[in-house]
């Protein structure tokens, strides 16, 4: 296989507000359903299945997990949720490419205003090495976080050695 090809993953970190849909997703079922059987009125054991319906749909997105795929010059951005449901989020090819740096980076300044549209598929961890990825579309440019491997890095430096900055 001639072509580059590497790909790298990285879980969402649980947030606050993922622990609080779930406290009250569940507390409000427990609650509909206590007070339907314990005052055998149908409106709260109603409201309990609807809850566990939303609950059904909800709880799996809260757990998600993004891949990265790059081949030959294309970069896949792919959303994964409760380890089943795949959903491609962007794909990116390498002559729209601006730069890639690291988040901190002084190569990202330029770009870091209100005139630019940001995607952030990272897991959101204050310890990662998370990328800036800035891409033109048009008239306004995205930047994009994510975070590469060594080997997804050095594919695509070998792809575009001067739009990637490293460490």
């Amino acid at each position: 296989m001639d072509g580059l090809y590497a790909e790298a993953r990285a879980k969402k970190k649980v947030t606050m507000k993922d622990n609080l849909i779930k406290v009250l997703l569940i507390g409000g079922m427990i609650a509909c359903f206590a007070l339907g059987f314990l005052t055998f009125k149908m409106m709260f054991i109603i409201f309990g299945l609807i809850l566990l319906g939303l609950g059904y749909y909800f709880l799996p997105k809260l757990a998600t997990e993004y891949e990265y795929v790059f081949c030959d010059g294309q970069l896949d951005f792919d959303k994964i949720s409760g380890g089943a449901k795949r959903k491609t989020m962007l794909r990116v090819d390498f002559e729209k490419l601006v730069v890639i740096a690291p988040k901190n980076s002084h190569a990202l300044d330029g770009y870091r205003h209100n005139g630019v549209a940001v995607k952030d598929f990272s897991s959101l961890d204050e310890n990662a090495k998370v990328y800036g990825m800035v891409v033109t579309g048009g008239e306004q440019n995205t930047m994009i976080y994510f975070e590469p491997s060594e080997k997804m890095l050095a594919a695509m430096k070998q792809k575009a050695p001067r739009k990637i900055m490293e460490y």
